[in-house]
């Protein structure tokens, strides 16, 4: 499996103590392009691992505002070499050009159309219990196969209760995001139950993606901004930083 997304290089290795010490072995990732076209026009274009590139387009249409749920698709079709997906919609609300924003991911993604009049998600109460968050961060703990060889990935797992349902990796973490969005869009599980743990920074667009997906608990290894505390507490969400398998902040 991580073949498809790695290619093994011999780089130098300098020691302080020692100069130059020969060659190393490293597995790196591999950085997939993929372009969406929602009803023939181009919808965005991300740089991504290739892999769960179905619930990557799902995750990235529910977050981005352009659906909510699995049954607006008619049709998703991906290209044999996976670097294009078409996505024909069953309604034909009018699309219209995405104000373009500075991304906060390290990747080169670029989102062009979104929903004229938007959509609305409705939020539940959260609803979670301290041994979830640290059941959950006690697997992150356990690392993964892809970030154990190339050190390259963000996590995202997503979650109901103390159960762990889906695990994505990717190059960047708001395609992490996304693709356990898609994931749980396309089971049709109940968002307003589920979790959100990533392994990112939590800057607004992690929160804003997570209050269009409807799912009211965010939780991060990493830290938040300011900015999303505020745009958290607006939108009703529980944003939960810093979380470790021994302890986590609320915001």
């Amino acid at each position: 499996m991580t073949g498809e997304n790695t290619v093994q290089v011999n780089p130098r290795l300098v020691r302080a103590d020692e100069g130059e010490s020969g060659q190393t072995v490293r597995q790196l990732l591999q950085e997939h392009r993929m372009e969406i076209y929602v009803n023939e026009q181009l919808a965005a274009r991300l740089v991504c691992t290739a892999k769960d590139l179905e619930n990557l387009v799902v995750g990235r249409l529910v977050t981005e505002g352009i659906i909510t749920e699995a049954a607006q698709i008619e049709q998703l079709h991906l290209c044999e070499s996976g670097n294009r997906a078409r996505v024909f919609l069953k309604e034909n609300g009018k699309l219209v050009p995405k104000q373009e924003e500075e991304p906060t991911c390290c990747t080169d993604n670029h989102v062009y159309l979104t929903r004229e009049a938007g959509v609305e998600t409705k939020h539940n109460p959260a609803h979670w219990k301290k041994e979830w968050i640290f059941g959950i961060a006690n697997a992150f703990a356990q690392d993964s196969a892809l970030h154990k060889s190339t050190g390259g990935t963000h996590s995202c797992m997503l979650a109901m209760e103390d159960r762990i349902l889906y695990k994505a990796e990717d190059i960047g973490r708001h395609n992490a995001l996304d693709k356990a969005v898609g994931f749980a869009v396309r089971e049709g599980l109940d968002r307003s139950q589920c979790i959100l743990f990533t392994t990112g920074r939590v800057p607004t667009d992690m929160v804003r993606k997570a209050a269009a997906a409807g799912i009211p608990v965010l939780v991060s290894k990493a830290v938040p901004t300011a900015d999303a505390v505020e745009l958290a507490r607006r939108n009703e969400i529980t944003l939960i930083c810093r979380a470790w398998p021994d302890s986590f902040e609320i915001y």
